[in-house]
């Protein structure tokens, strides 16, 4: 069914010449490569980390009721979200969420219905070659926007499914400098899943670590609390000692 919306996207959507779409983050393709390994650490190690490398709010020219959105290869006229109701099955429109001046990319999410079940995918448009890479959900909802490393070598993202309780997925695409803005530069590098705990948020504490703010959620009659844990995640255990404990 996803297929139909990824069609009526295209269709629905101005592109610069010579811009690409390419779509990043398969299940298939994470499986095949490293899990991220965590250990246990601290709140005070999370709270005292900056969060770097977040989206900026960027204001967007609207064209005849187009969102403009600028590139090296000019603007890209995409359809603006409407979410009025009363609308059939198809393609609703982008929402712009920002822009990342590290990676030079603009994130945007995208929103189709079909047999009234929303759904909607996160994508990173590059400022520069106007090619967009679309990050595939394990569910109907987009991933969070991810989060870049210091450096601007990696992304972290997660996601949390709806319907189960305490899970969550986390995936770590590779951004490729010296292919930047040339060809497809971004590719899936590690991967987690598990039903244990979802995700609040993510910082990175080095250019190849991260710490997750995890919770569970505990139900007490009509009550609902979060319980937080906090775990640390390295790409490379030999490359980044960072020291937290």
């Amino acid at each position: 069914m996803r297929l139909i919306f990824i069609f009526l996207l295209s269709i629905g959507t101005a592109y610069g010449q010579g811009s690409r779409e390419i779509k990043v983050g398969y299940a298939g393709r994470y499986d095949s490569l490293p899990k991220i390994r965590f250990e246990v650490t601290s709140k005070e190690s999370f709270d005292r980390l900056p969060q770097q490398g977040q989206l900026i709010p960027k204001a967007i020219a609207m064209d005849k009721g187009m969102l403009a959105i600028p590139s090296g290869k000019g603007r890209l006229r995409l359809k603006k979200y409407n979410g009025s109701p009363g609308q059939g099955d198809g393609f609703r429109g982008w929402k712009y969420a920002g822009y990342f001046p590290l990676l030079k990319m603009h994130a945007l999410f995208s929103h189709s219905v079909s047999e009234h079940i929303g759904f909607s995918d996160l994508v990173l448009i590059d400022s520069i070659t106007a090619d967009r890479y679309s990050i595939v959900s394990i569910g109907d909802d987009a991933v969070e926007v991810p989060i870049p490393s210091p450096d601007g070598r990696f992304l972290a993202y997660y996601y949390n499914p709806i319907y189960e309780r305490n899970s969550s997925f986390i995936g770590v695409l590779a951004v490729d400098a010296k292919d930047s803005h040339t060809k497809g530069h971004i590719s899936e590098l590690m991967s987690f899943q598990t039903k244990d705990w979802g995700v609040e948020n993510i910082r990175w504490a080095g250019s190849s670590s991260f710490i997750v703010k995890a919770y569970t959620v505990e139900i007490a009659g009509q009550n609902r609390t979060r319980k937080y844990t906090y775990y640390l995640g390295r790409l490379d255990p030999a490359d980044d000692k960072t020291g937290h404990n």
